[in-house]
């Protein structure tokens, strides 16, 4: 076995990886993208399933397993959505594929202008991001979650940050949207943030080692 300080993320979001980049950096690690480890990486398109039954915790693990499995290095995959109280709790596990892009849209575009259509005319604009992260090690698997409570913006707001970032404000954001704080201000905040600390407490209380064969 050899040691690392290094843990692979099952995700080609550039967003995504400069984000958890970040995160683990406080923690003393460093990211390692899939492909950089893996030939092919784009099979992990294909893994996240589309049905309606899916789950977060089951989405996260096939990315998680089929990396690991690939790679044979400490692994981690997450699984995000927008949770909205008055849709039910949609979109959920179907946020990323939530609206149809037209011509000039693009995906993340489709999905912002779906949710401000669907709260067209309601008063409660409640929701929450949540993200849910399995973690595979030689010998042993973790799962961890984070839940960022706020609302829904009327309009976009902001340039920053990625997907929904532009119309959601946290309850602990001073009223600005994911899109108007900085990255910095956003990770102490952020789902992903907090998912990632209830991760490193696992692998702390637990003495995890990172190893590859």
């Amino acid at each position: 076995m050899r040691a690392m300080n290094v843990m692979m993320l099952a995700s080609l979001n550039r967003g995504k990886q400069a984000e958890f980049a970040e995160l683990l950096s406080r923690h003393g690690l460093k990211l390692g993208t899939v492909d950089q480890y893996v030939r092919n990486a784009t099979f992990l398109g294909h893994v996240e399933s589309t049905a309606p039954t899916a789950t977060y915790v089951a989405n996260a693990e096939a990315k998680c397993r089929a990396a690991f499995q690939a790679a044979k290095v400490p692994t981690f995959a997450d699984d995000s959505g927008l949770e909205i109280t008055a849709l039910q709790n949609q979109p959920g596990v179907h946020s990323a594929y939530f609206g149809k892009p037209n011509a000039r849209e693009s995906q993340d575009q489709a999905n912002r202008r779906q949710v401000l259509e669907a709260l067209k005319g309601k008063s409660d604009r409640s929701a929450r991001f949540r993200c849910v992260i399995v973690f595979m090690v030689e010998g042993l698997m973790l799962q961890a979650e984070g839940v960022c409570e706020g609302k829904i913006a009327e309009k976009e707001s902001g340039t920053g940050g990625f997907g929904y970032d532009p119309i959601f404000i946290p309850n602990a954001g001073q009223g600005k949207t994911f899109s108007e704080m900085t990255s910095e201000a956003k990770n102490l905040i952020s789902h992903r943030a907090l998912a990632v600390e209830h991760l490193a407490q696992l692998i702390q209380e637990r003495e995890v080692q990172l190893v590859r064969p």
